[in-house]
């Protein structure tokens, strides 16, 4: 199947780079984040989530200033990959 998409987490045939939802696959859930600006995926802080993070094989890094928080739910413990909300 497909991936889930770090903003919608959506695994629907869509361009997960460029989606601009302001609601989760439901339509009916608010998203987590969004981008900013610079292209960036960042919680409601304006902080900087890791994209790997979200992505299947995730990010090893562990670096205080890498986040690994997920972009569907706010979670610290698991990407958008494995998000209960999907």
């Amino acid at each position: 199947g497909l991936f889930a998409c770090a903003l919608c987490l959506g695994r629907f045939a869509h361009n997960v780079h460029r989606c601009k939802s302001e609601f989760l696959w439901d339509s009916k859930t608010p998203t987590f984040c969004c981008w900013n600006t610079e292209g960036q995926l960042v919680n409601a802080q304006g902080m900087q989530l890791c994209y790997d993070w979200q992505r299947p094989n995730s990010c090893l890094n562990s670096s205080k200033d890498h986040i690994h928080q997920c972009s569907g739910c706010g979670g610290l413990d698991h990407g958008a990959q494995n998000c209960p909300q999907e």
